[in-house]
C-alpha cells in the first residue's frame, strides 16, 4: 500500500527543502522508490527559488534611477556635449 505525498504546493519553503532532502537521502542509501519524490521535491524547489529571485530582480530593477541606466551601446557612442567628435 502506498502512502499519499503531499503536494509541493501545499508545503512551505522550509517544509519543501526537508521533503527534499529526507527523500534524497533515502536515494543515496539505496532505496529505489525514493528517487521520484526527491526529484520531484527537489525540481519544485529549484522552481519556487527562482521564482522568488526573479520577482527580487525585478524588484530591485523597478527601484533604479531610470536616469542612470543607459543602453549598452551608449558608452560607446561620445556624448553630444563632450567635444570629442569632429566637425563636418
Amino acid at each position: 500500500m502506498s502512502t499519499q505525498l503531499p503536494h509541493p504546493d501545499d508545503l512551505t519553503d522550509e517544509e519543501l527543502a526537508e521533503q527534499a532532502r529526507a527523500w534524497r537521502r533515502l536515494a543515496l542509501r539505496g532505496d529505489r522508490s525514493a528517487r521520484a519524490p526527491a526529484h520531484a521535491y527537489e525540481t519544485a524547489l529549484r522552481e519556487r527559488v527562482r521564482a522568488s529571485m526573479a520577482a527580487e530582480l525585478t524588484a530591485n530593477a523597478a527601484m533604479t534611477d531610470p536616469a542612470r541606466r543607459r543602453p549598452w551601446w551608449r558608452r560607446f557612442w561620445p556624448s553630444q556635449g563632450s567635444g570629442n567628435h569632429a566637425a563636418p
